[in-house]
């Protein structure tokens, strides 16, 4: 028996399978994980993966960047944690995030979690405006607690959190598969009807929450018109725009924040992951002083919210994305994965759609017919997986390959990356189940056209 097989059998004694990061591969395969560095991770019993995922994009600076080990180990030694009290770190760190801050006279607080933050920005909305719902869109993810699951269409948890829906769900711009039926290059944004049928018909909306490109669910990402469109119809309307850039901020698309891709600037950006390089669950709101100061004092918070070890690593990963010029490292890296991909896949037909900002890409994977194929995608991770390529899988349908690497990824293993999906797409496709559920699709397809 491997070491990685006696932890996987102690687990099964002992942990719960309720947390994602356990229940996400079959039980046997999960794997467990002892070091990491830049984009390699290693099992306990020695083996190598390139990793693709960063932690659900946590780390985009890499696994354990010396620099942010440093901080925590040099604030360990200085101030742990105090009371409700400030630290000369979290003053620190929210200065530096104010004067970075796209929004005009920027006012910081800090929380735990995105889901934490995404439950902040709802009550900031709700306070400001005095309206208790929002717009979210179709296929969005905003967190897994009961308030933020109420601000997005998450059926699969809402039965269970019975959380209450405080939000109208409008559809997002997914061009690929256009919720309207239309080609991108001429549909001037008719999904937006959407929200203004929404807004016409209803008067207790105080807010718009959107990503800038879907994250959990696939790496979709709209055309760059859209954030400017939200940006007008929030003024049109007196609404807040809320920008989460929880997965999608601090140059994952190639710009500090996401929304300065869009040349956009929201009233509330949420961030979290790897605000504080992975090292610390650390999350903030970014917001106009005005929306900030309209709640009382101390309504929001947790105790290791803010705390010194959280915000000394906060700084450290700000400076690593400042001093390794990662946003750049993230725009022109991003251009050559895409063409290296374009190039490679485009004689696969089961590749459907390649799409992405910067360091934030999805393969989406189709059948004959056009439609998602989930169960080749959900064989291409876990194939990968057992040979060494830690891989997401995400969409409205499971079926796209979401590639979220570290933003310190060389070139090299950008190519490293590139082959090894090749590889293991094409042990896939060589497998008797996967050939004969393509043709079974393809004979059908083939039929109705007859």
């Amino acid at each position: 028996m491997t070491i990685k097989e006696n932890y996987l059998r102690a687990a099964s004694e002992s942990l719960a399978r309720l947390d994602n990061s356990y229940s996400y591969f079959p039980e046997e395969d999960t794997p467990v994980f002892v070091k990491g560095k830049g984009v390699r991770l290693y099992d306990p019993d020695g083996n190598e993966y390139l990793d693709m995922v960063s932690g659900y994009g946590a780390l985009n600076q890499g696994h354990t960047h010396p620099k942010i080990v440093a901080s925590l180990l040099a604030q360990a030694n200085r101030l742990t944690h105090t009371s409700a009290t400030l630290s000369d770190v979290k003053v620190e760190l929210a200065e530096k995030l104010a004067t970075l801050s796209p929004i005009p006279n920027t006012k910081v607080h800090f929380d735990l979690g995105g889901a934490r933050v995404v439950e902040g920005a709802k009550i900031l909305t709700r306070a400001y405006t005095g309206k208790s719902k929002v717009i979210s869109f179709q296929n969005s993810f905003h967190g897994r607690s009961t308030g933020s699951l109420s601000l997005y269409n998450a059926d699969t948890f809402q039965h269970l959190f019975n959380s209450p829906r405080d939000y109208y769900s409008a559809p997002y711009p997914y061009c690929y598969r256009c919720p309207v039926g239309l080609k991108k290059e001429s549909c001037n944004f008719e999904c937006l009807k959407g929200v203004y049928e929404i807004l016409d018909n209803n008067n207790d909306i105080g807010g718009i929450i959107v990503e800038p490109a879907l994250g959990a669910r696939g790496y979709i990402v709209p055309p760059k018109g859209f954030f400017k469109k939200l940006r007008r119809i929030c003024d049109k309307y007196g609404l807040l725009f809320i920008d989460d850039e929880i997965q999608m901020g601090l140059g994952r698309l190639g710009t500090m924040f996401a929304c300065e891709y869009y040349e956009t600037v929201p009233d509330i950006i949420l961030l979290s992951k790897s605000i504080a390089g992975g090292m610390w669950p650390l999350s903030v709101i970014l917001g106009r002083k005005e929306i900030m100061e309209r709640i009382r004092p101390g309504t929001l918070g947790s105790t290791f919210a803010g705390a010194p070890l959280g915000c000394a690593a906060g700084l450290a990963a700000i400076e690593v994305i400042e001093e390794e010029k990662l946003c750049e490292r993230s725009r022109d890296l991003g251009v050559y994965f895409m063409e290296k991909l374009n190039e490679r896949f485009s004689e696969y037909s089961i590749v459907g759609n390649i799409d992405g900002i910067g360091l934030g890409i999805g393969i989406e994977l189709v059948l004959p017919n056009g439609e998602p194929a989930t169960e080749e995608a959900q064989m291409l991770q876990l194939t990968a997986l057992r040979n060494g390529l830690l891989l997401q899988r995400g969409g409205p349908a499971k079926n796209i390959i979401n590639l979220i690497p570290a933003l310190v990824i060389t070139k090299s293993e950008i190519d490293e990356a590139i082959d090894r999906i090749e590889e293991n797409l094409i042990k896939v496709l060589h497998e008797p189940e996967i050939i004969e559920h393509i043709s079974s699709v393809k004979s059908s397809s083939d039929s109705e056209v007859v």
